[in-house]
């Protein structure tokens, strides 16, 4: 039912004057004008947002309002989750946030010392798995992230015994499922864009159909060089004559396409680019250091379509 007051109308009520009844008096219409809409709209986007609730909490752990609405605000612009734009921000250290999430939801907080189940690797995609005995009624190890940090403080409030599971950081459930399958690890840093999207890897577009009939069509060609015909040879040589002029118009023409000016040199906004992490291996290289990363603080991306550039 609506708050709102209603007008009630009566006829019996009504007054009559000069044989005619009197319409009561009915409250003034609230201002609707186009200039008033769009002072109401404008209020609604310039009014301050409140956090995410899964950052939400850290107000209490030494991080400003504005710092935490800031991360949520380009976490609505990238698309990740506010805790993940918060930790890339370098607005607190994963340690950091971890521990004051553990503190939040009154459960321990694991540093080390972690050692997983069997079988640990079926749930670890969610992050969360199942910890050896430990003596203390700890079953569980999370390392929660975006909604499912929402989700965890549901749980913890509804829950009214005492918790059956600790938080570590990602890192250090990574390195924990790691240590118990380490080939399992290898394999998923090799082949997480193919699993995340198949579209990132060449791998899906090779089916068996096409490399079978691209195998058979050269060993055909191959085979009819060497056949005691002549009408074969020469059609197997002008295929292979065929291919390598095609492959080299091919070449010429990205040559000359490279050379001409971009037909569309609109300028795009810095939400509209995609976002890429690199990565950087090193070990006992510490003399190259300060010149990589002198060279990672030069790295201007995107080269063009940027405001930045």
């Amino acid at each position: 039912m609506s708050p709102a007051s209603v007008d009630h109308f009566s006829v019996e009520a009504a007054t009559r004057v000069g044989g005619s009844q009197r319409a009561p008096r009915r409250r003034p219409p609230l201002d609707q004008t186009p200039a008033a809409v769009k002072r109401a709209s404008r209020a609604a986007e310039t009014a301050p947002r409140s956090p995410p609730v899964e950052i939400a909490f850290l107000s209490n752990h030494g991080v400003s309002v504005e710092a935490l609405s800031e991360a949520a605000e380009l976490a609505r612009r990238q698309g990740v989750s506010a805790d993940a734009a918060l930790l890339a921000e370098g607005v607190i250290d994963e340690d950091s946030f971890y521990r004051a999430l553990a503190e939040h939801l009154g459960v321990g907080f694991l540093a080390s010392d972690i050692e997983l189940a069997p079988g640990a690797l079926s749930t670890a995609g969610l992050g969360y798995a199942r910890l050896q005995d430990r003596g203390d009624g700890v079953r569980w190890l999370l390392a929660p992230s975006g909604t499912q940090i929402f989700r965890l403080m549901s749980v913890s409030r509804a829950a009214r015994t005492r918790p059956l599971f600790a938080v570590t950081t990602r890192a250090r459930f990574s390195e924990a499922l790691g240590a118990v399958y380490p080939q399992e690890a290898v394999r998923a840093a090799s082949h997480s864009a193919e699993q995340v999207d198949q579209d990132l890897c060449v791998r899906g577009s090779l089916r068996r159909g096409l490399l079978a009939g691209g195998t058979a069509a050269l060993l055909l060609v191959v085979a009819s060089l060497f056949a005691p015909f002549e009408t074969a040879n020469l059609a197997a040589a002008f295929a292979l004559a065929f291919a390598f002029l095609a492959s080299v118009v091919l070449r010429l023409a990205a040559c000359a396409a490279s050379l001409d000016e971009q037909a569309d040199e609109r300028w795009l906004e810095d939400a509209r680019l995609p976002v890429y992490t690199v990565v950087i291996a090193l070990y006992k290289e510490a003399a190259v250091a300060p010149q990589l990363v002198r060279a990672l603080d030069r790295f201007d991306y995107p080269v063009l379509g940027s405001k930045h550039t």
